[in-house]
């Protein structure tokens, strides 16, 4: 995607018939009928050119809208609105309308309020209308995946406070979602997961936020690609974790595993003018609301927004909450663990995202 790809407004129109055939493909949403470059005789009895005119049908009767369109290189004056008033009163027009590409000045919308007629300018839609970060989106995506291998207890003791053999410590362990989940109960002080299972959820994706870094990747020098990566993780809390198994009570000291981060790497540009004849904004320069016109390509008719809703100070984003940019890397955390087995073969350690293991204490937790 080009970083100087020119502005659709400057691609659409490079004269004042430009502008007007833009105008009047503005106005083309099937509801009324737009003519271009009409000439009407007027009450007086002399001949009126109106640059788009739209006829309006409804019932009996029919109303007429003149568009003048002004492809200027200064604002709009106090004349220009009056000629336009005089206009629709000598061809009994119920509307009158001015577009520009340059604005109005004060004494023309003054003028415009009290002849009800309607200033619009025509222009680019800013980023914030396009919503940030605006027409071009060039951004950088992170999938992350975790995965849990290797699981012991160090030091752990396991008590049987039944009569006759104790029964066989068996304990088997899936994190998957739904009703395949294993439910292991557990009891630790000041830790408020009941599950084993949700335990080691937690401390997995404590673990790989603190040793994550949202840096791009080279893969051979492309773009996009995978990398995987096995750190070891220690849970050591101040008091020891119970496991009910099996009628066992089993004491663990420490909870010890190897966790696997497999990061999917992609590069997303996007020019979301592709697609569409045009995408403007249309400001009302008497009410001050803007609303988005737009057509795509195979389209015939043109579909125009409610007035956008405008910004609040307290909408605006905090310093610990900043909206993305273009560049930024975007991470997405997989909601499902993948199976460690796809990590066979990789070597225990962390260069790539930390290369220190990464130790938990029950203070560390949220």
């Amino acid at each position: 995607m080009s970083k100087t790809s020119p502005k659709a407004l400057a691609d659409l129109i490079s004269d004042w018939g430009g502008f007007e055939r833009l105008v009047a493909q503005l106005h083309e949403s099937g509801d009324v009928k737009v003519e271009h470059n009409v000439t009407l005789k007027g009450r007086s009895g002399a001949s009126r050119q109106v640059d788009v005119l739209l006829r309006h049908t409804q019932g009996l009767y029919e109303h007429l809208i003149v568009v003048e369109c002004k492809y200027w290189k200064a604002r709009i004056e106090r004349a220009q609105v009056d000629a336009l008033a005089m206009t629709c009163r000598e061809i009994g027009a119920s509307k009158g309308v001015i577009f520009s590409t340059k604005g109005f000045q004060k004494g023309a919308i003054e003028q415009a309020r009290a002849e009800g007629i309607s200033l619009f300018l025509l222009r680019e839609p800013t980023p914030e209308e396009w919503g940030l970060p605006g027409r071009h989106i060039d951004v950088w995506l992170h999938f992350i995946a975790l995965s849990l291998g290797n699981f012991s207890l160090p030091g752990a003791i396991a008590l049987w406070l039944g009569s006759g053999l104790p029964p066989v410590l068996n304990l088997t362990l899936c994190l998957d979602e739904g009703e395949r989940r294993s439910q292991t109960k557990i009891s630790a002080r000041g830790v408020p997961e009941v599950t084993l299972e949700n335990l080691l959820e937690r401390i997995a994706r404590v673990s790989a936020a603190a040793a994550y870094q949202p840096v791009r990747m080279d893969f051979g020098g492309k773009e996009e690609g995978e990398h995987r990566v096995v750190i070891p993780v220690s849970y050591a809390p101040e008091t020891a974790t119970r496991l009910f198994v099996n009628g066992l009570v089993v004491i663990a000291p420490k909870i010890q595993f190897d966790l696997g981060i497999q990061i999917r790497q992609s590069h997303l540009e996007i020019d979301r003018h592709s697609g569409h004849a045009f995408v403007l904004a249309v400001e009302n320069c008497i009410d001050k609301t803007v609303r988005t016109a737009l057509r795509r390509t195979e389209d015939l008719h043109t579909t125009v927004s409610a007035p956008l809703a405008r910004p609040r100070p307290e909408d605006a984003a905090s310093p610990s909450d900043p909206v993305w940019q273009n560049g930024s890397m975007i991470t997405s955390w997989l909601k499902n663990f993948v199976d460690f087995s796809s990590f066979e073969g990789v070597a225990r350690s962390g260069q790539a995202v930390d290369s220190r293991p990464v130790t938990l204490k029950l203070s560390d937790h949220p």
